[in-house]
């Protein structure tokens, strides 16, 4: 399903623990890279990774020994297992789709799903439906044709748009659900990672461990930074209009960045490239090239609004970043003979010096 770029322009993020601030390695890997070394205080390093949810989970916490490090790991692990039948929509028996199997009625659901549900409502809201848990059909159909390589008819297309529409979601106290609609297929592909990320880090802080950091799949949350240091030190890369790949510094605490885009999941028909990013309003997925970077205060937020961001496009997410609180972005758009880019105001609070 991933098709790789002839020409690459898109940004990556590194995480990348630095021993000294003058220096960064530079190592290519689809997932984070960290660099070993000891703590200074009577904390140590330890890491741990699993293939969870579709991608490579990186761990990194802070512990006082080895037994304790490996008990906590387990517990998040089976944490993250635990929310992935409850959350996915491609295990055919996830709680997430057999609420879909049941429209029209109140439905008693757990906790992590309920507040899924309700925190992907809220980004949609504050998007403008921008980012639509209810997108489902649309994912689904475009999913397939990148499949085949056939493109979604016109037709298949508005059927599946006439159940797009956050709006018929209705939340019923604090555990029950209802869909309004038959044929609803809810995605939480676009907060997923986020919101495990976040879980992550309230399991780590249950068993007393509060310097963390969860690396899903190049999506990155943080706790509180590791024994002597300041704050997480990622490496964050993108290209300029001349092709030029630029590395750029930056530091967190307790925050999250997330990044969207279009750099292996397309689909190119008749010369006409279409992204796996899809307008939850039209139906279509984007022919333009855009990549999304957004810190936020948890990965939900992260996440969520990477997605959220990457249909709205620049001008469109200046006139809404502003309203949300924590919230800052870098964005790159390129089309034939254009190249734009354009960072909130906030964003360079988190740069280094290089």
């Amino acid at each position: 399903m991933m098709l790789r770029l002839s020409s690459i322009w898109f940004s990556k993020v590194k995480a990348e623990r630095i021993e000294d601030n003058s220096s960064l390695l530079k190592i290519f890997f689809p997932i984070a890279i960290f660099f070993v070394g000891c703590a200074t205080s009577a904390q140590t390093r330890f890491e741990y990774e699993d293939q969870q949810m579709g991608t490579q989970i990186r761990l990194v916490f802070y512990a006082s020994d080895r037994i304790t490090a490996d008990s906590v790991s387990k517990a998040v692990f089976s944490r993250i297992d635990e929310l992935n039948t409850r959350l996915s929509d491609y295990l055919e028996d996830s709680e997430l789709n057999k609420l879909c199997r049941r429209p029209k009625q109140a439905v008693k659901v757990s906790g992590d799903l309920f507040k899924a549900l309700f925190k992907s409502v809220e980004i949609s809201k504050k998007s403008g439906g921008a980012y639509d848990i209810t997108a489902g059909p649309i994912i689904r159909l475009w999913r397939d044709a990148r499949k085949s390589k056939i493109l979604p008819k016109s037709k298949e297309i508005r059927k599946a748009l006439n159940v797009v529409d956050y709006r018929n979601i209705t939340f019923l106290g604090k555990d029950e659900v209802r869909l309004e609609k038959e044929n609803m297929q809810l995605d939480l592909g676009g907060i997923g990672k986020g919101f495990a990320a976040d879980e992550v880090l309230k399991v780590l802080a249950a068993h007393g461990i509060n310097s963390a950091l969860v690396d899903m799949g190049g999506d990155i949350t943080v706790g509180n930074p590791p024994p002597d240091k300041e704050y997480w030190t990622l490496a964050f890369y993108y290209y300029n209009k001349e092709g030029k790949e630029i590395a750029q510094k930056i530091k967190l605490k307790n925050q999250a960045i997330a990044t969207s885009g279009d750099l292996y999941q397309f689909l190119e028909v008749d010369g006409i490239r279409y992204s796996h990013i899809v307008d939850p309003k039209t139906g279509m997925a984007l022919n333009s090239r855009i990549q999304v970077t957004v810190i936020a205060l948890n990965g939900t937020m992260a996440d969520g609004y990477a997605s959220a961001f990457s249909v709205m496009g620049i001008s469109k997410t200046k006139e809404k970043i502003d309203q949300i609180k924590g919230l800052n972005a870098f964005i790159v758009e390129q089309e034939p003979n254009k190249h734009l880019q354009w960072n909130s105001d906030g964003f360079h609070k988190f740069f280094l010096k290089n």
